[in-house]
């Protein structure tokens, strides 16, 4: 018997999707499968002789090729093998076997060039979305919203009232304020489905993951993270404001990463501030360790009470007092000789009103505490107390600060 038609005498335990699309079995499986090979592969998921995520990576992966009669191009084969590593970056090797990945069915059928679409180009020409985008990659929806939006896969999406929201991916299924509510998690081992927390301005969460990790959500702030997380890497993207207290997990990082730097760790709290629009970013570190992995640069690695500043294509690190970036979870906003501009941005954001700052005051230096449990009204008395400002509203939709 063809040794291509008959499960071969040995288990799958180790292999990472990789390592699969280079098995001869596995490839004619996918695109021949019979009820036996189907059982084959059913009982070794069902047995944990293999990894579930690598299998579906793998076998989705195989479905989303076509067979075309032209030639691959480079940029397509370095585009294409850039997806497969984000997705094997903990368990894969760096060997010359990268190219042997372009004939995934040189057993299955020697007659046919089986060609890789590009996955973020072609695949979904129809609308679809790429079956294997990453994760900095996921679109935000097409809609303005003004309540927090949770978005699960499958277009499920659940709009919360109210300024805040307290969101936990418990073992029975997603609780909302403390509720259990009729959402489901993802089975575990989901390897594309992506959920997204969408907080607006004038608006805060909290969210916890599935692996115990804690988020403080500010507003104006969208992250982005996997319905389920895989055994080896742990990942999720920030635009905005988040701090986080990372569940420790050994031999399985947590990566945040945002539009210009990621983060790596394994059990740590710190503070991202990393708004897309902002030309400036920054990671401040509370305990543990981070690794900051910037474009080409170095990796930087922080200790505790450091901070990571990012702008224009320039980067420093220094010294900070960590509760002036961390109180804000709190309901406290600390600032040491910071410019009224900054100052007023975040309010801005934190309350949903737009603060117009005259040019002759965004420069001025101020210090002190807000308690942002106030209205605004009363927050902008406390700093027209400390520096020489007054405020007007403009036809309720504005507030403009002047001399």
């Amino acid at each position: 018997m063809n040794a291509l038609n008959h499960h071969p005498d040995k288990k799958y335990r180790s292999h990472t999707a990789e390592e699969l699309l280079q098995d001869d079995f596995f490839i004619h499986s996918a695109t021949h499968p019979t009820e036996a090979s189907e059982t084959f592969w059913r009982r070794q998921l069902e047995n944990g002789d293999m990894d579930a995520e690598s299998y579906r990576f793998a076998r989705q992966f195989i479905a989303s090729v076509q067979v075309r009669s032209e030639t691959v191009r480079e940029d397509e084969k370095e585009a294409m093998w850039k997806n497969i590593e984000a997705r094997n970056r903990a368990s894969r090797k760096k060997s010359r076997r990268r190219r042997r990945l372009l004939y995934l069915s040189t057993a299955a059928a020697a007659a046919l060039l089986v060609t890789c679409s590009l996955l973020f180009l072609r695949y979904g020409a129809a609308g679809e979305e790429a079956a294997f985008t990453r994760i900095e990659d996921v679109k935000p929806p097409d809609m303005q919203v003004e309540n927090i939006h949770l978005v699960l896969s499958g277009d499920k999406s659940v709009s919360l009232e109210g300024e805040e929201a307290e969101i936990a991916y418990r073992e029975h299924g997603i609780e909302i304020n403390r509720k259990t509510t009729e959402l489901k998690k993802e089975p575990t081992g989901s390897a594309v489905a992506y959920n997204q927390l969408i907080v607006p301005r004038g608006k805060r969460s909290t969210l916890t993951l599935a692996d115990g990790t804690q988020m403080w959500i500010n507003a104006s702030t969208r992250v982005v993270y996997p319905a389920a997380f895989s055994k080896n890497e742990r990942e999720i993207y920030v635009d905005g404001e988040v701090f986080l207290d990372v569940a420790e997990r050994d031999g399985c990082p947590f990566t945040v990463k945002t539009k210009t730097f990621s983060a790596e760790v394994l059990g740590t709290s710190f503070n991202v501030t990393a708004y897309e629009n902002d030309d400036e970013k920054s990671l401040v570190l509370v305990s543990g360790s981070v690794k900051i992995h910037a474009g080409d640069e170095s990796d930087i690695l922080l200790a505790p009470s450091e901070m990571y500043t990012s702008a224009n294509g320039s980067a420093q690190v220094q010294t900070v007092q960590t509760e002036y970036y961390t109180s804000w979870k709190s309901g406290v906003y600390q600032y040491d000789s910071a410019p009224l501009e900054m100052i007023l941005k975040r309010l801005s954001r934190y309350y949903g009103l737009e603060i117009v700052c005259e040019p002759q005051v965004t420069a001025l230096k101020c210090s002190g505490k807000l308690d942002l449990k106030d209205d605004l009204g009363e927050v902008l008395k406390g700093i027209s107390l400390t520096a020489p400002v007054r405020y007007r509203y403009d036809y309720d939709t504005h507030i403009i600060i002047h001399k």
